[in-house]
């Protein structure tokens, strides 16, 4: 991660002092208590992770930024790591003492148990075997990767999510480091305050869930494309960085190809962007419509080969699926998976396949089908939507979320250091936004997957409010001082 830096070359002393940031009593603290709390909830296996862990991590903290900044980043992977390591050893404790594997979540516990089971038929144990409801998750690195972790630790799912919590500090210091570079000093220190601590980043990075490591993998692509911006194309590291941005992108593939498509369209728009050929904005804006629409184009060809289906069949089960998960919203459904026999009868005694057949026979309806979802992948949870106490807990957070969406329609005021990079970084956060009205049908996951929002909307939120928070400073003294002359002056 260090080509990604351009740090000078700083004297032996200096670079002795850089290999130990965060030498404070605090630090120190965490870094003896943490490993020591993971020994006592789930023995030695959980020891050795934790230290793998935490040290690896505060190392890579550090090469993920210039030198001047490495204390600075050391101390805040160290403190968000510290507070998601507060929360998983007595949750994790507690929930082990129920379930007995500290699972927060349904999907939390189906990720262990499927891990768990391809260690044992990795071993030969014939009995064992994958229900039919969980062979999805075969198609996932991140369970292999859980198996992995089984396979050389043993049995211990504290492991996968102390991997998350350390996840979670690495794309704090991500996003500090992005918008660093793109605003400023202050904007990145208020953004990387507000990836450790905020809820919604929180609560999916102190369970066995992937969403952490693809925010992981969706920063450091973000980060990559950032260093392209402005690289030189004689640069050694160019073609390093290159094969960073192509491992970063096929992992996204596996684990959410939509990502990966948003990944690989910034990329083609950033070619031509700073390609020898000068286009004016309305021919770039085509041009990025055109290179969208190619995508689509190419991903609805190969859907049609893989499944034998014409493209206009294709849309009408895009559309259908679509509002398939508005209906099951609207019905309040616990489930957005559909299995193959779940057919839309009336006559089944499931509630999703009763409100999809319901949605079948509804017409077209353009604030229903259009405006209605834009508004919740945006809006969503109001507390008025809130069917539990969860939910009433998430809609809590959305009054800073709805301050950081003002704001960030003021962040190209605040004039960024890169602007080709902050247009991508618009483009990326409406693409996730487009892809979340379309796909998302409960609160739940909607919370899960519009984590690739949190740190964009941090970035260009807090810009746009510092700007307007310099704006009314610089303008309130000069009335104050012109108000008395236009009272009682000539």
């Amino acid at each position: 991660m260090a080509i990604l830096t351009d740090a000078p070359r700083v004297t032996s002393a200096r670079l002795a002092s850089a290999r130990w940031p965060a030498r404070g009593t605090w630090q120190v603290a965490v870094r003896v208590l943490a490993p020591l709390g993971a020994l006592a909830v789930e023995g030695w296996p959980a020891l050795l992770g934790a230290l793998l862990v935490q040290e690896g991590g505060l190392r890579l903290a550090q090469r993920l930024t210039s030198t001047r900044h490495q204390r600075f980043a050391a101390n805040l992977f160290l403190a968000a790591y510290a507070l998601r390591f507060a929360i998983v050893l007595p949750t994790h404790y507690f929930h082990k003492l129920a379930n007995g594997n500290g699972a927060l979540y349904r999907d939390d516990y189906t990720n262990d148990l499927v891990g768990e089971w391809l260690v044992r038929i990795a071993h030969g144990e014939v009995p064992t075997a994958i229900f039919a409801g969980h062979q999805y998750l075969l198609s996932s690195a991140y369970t292999y990767l859980l198996m992995g972790i089984y396979t050389l630790f043993g049995y211990a799912p504290l492991l996968p999510k102390l991997l998350n919590v350390g996840l979670a500090g690495l794309c704090a210091v991500l996003a500090f480091e992005i918008a660093r570079r793109v605003f400023s000093v202050r904007v990145a220190t208020l953004t990387a305050v507000g990836m450790a601590v905020l809820p919604s980043l929180i609560v999916w990075s102190v369970a066995t869930l992937k969403e952490t490591l693809v925010l992981f993998a969706s920063l450091v692509a973000l980060r990559v494309l950032q260093f392209l911006c402005d690289a030189d194309r004689r640069d050694a590291r160019t073609w390093d960085v290159i094969v960073v941005l192509l491992g970063v992108t096929v992992l996204l593939l596996d684990l959410r190809s939509s990502s990966a498509y948003i990944v690989i369209t910034l990329l083609l728009l950033l070619v031509l962007g700073r390609s020898r050929v000068r286009l004016r904005a309305w021919q770039i804006g085509l041009a990025g419509v055109a290179v969208g629409g190619l995508l689509i184009g190419s991903a609805l060809v190969v859907r049609e080969h893989a499944s034998n289906r014409p493209i206009s069949a294709a849309l009408e089960d895009l559309a259908l699926q679509i509002r398939h998960r508005r209906a099951q919203e609207a019905s309040g459904a616990t489930s957005q998976l559909r299995s193959e026999t779940d057919l839309p009868s009336l006559e089944d005694s499931p509630l999703p396949s009763q409100v999809e057949a319901a949605s079948d026979t509804t017409p077209f309806s353009l604030s229903a089908d259009v405006i209605d979802p834009l508004g919740y992948a945006l809006l969503a949870p109001t507390p008025w939507q809130a069917q539990s106490t969860q939910e009433l807990a998430a809609s809590a957070e959305m009054a800073v979320w709805d301050v950081l969406l003002v704001g960030s329609f003021f962040a190209w005021r605040a004039r960024p250091r890169q602007p080709m990079f902050a247009l991508g970084l618009i483009a990326y956060g409406v693409a996730n936004w487009l892809i979340l009205a379309a796909v998302e049908g409960n609160v739940g996951n909607l919370l899960r997957h519009r984590l690739m929002l949190d740190p964009v909307l941090l970035m260009l939120g807090l810009a746009g409010l510092r700007w307007i928070w310099f704006r009314l400073r610089t303008e309130l003294p000069a009335q104050e001082r012109h108000y008395p002359q236009d009272e009682g002056g000539p």
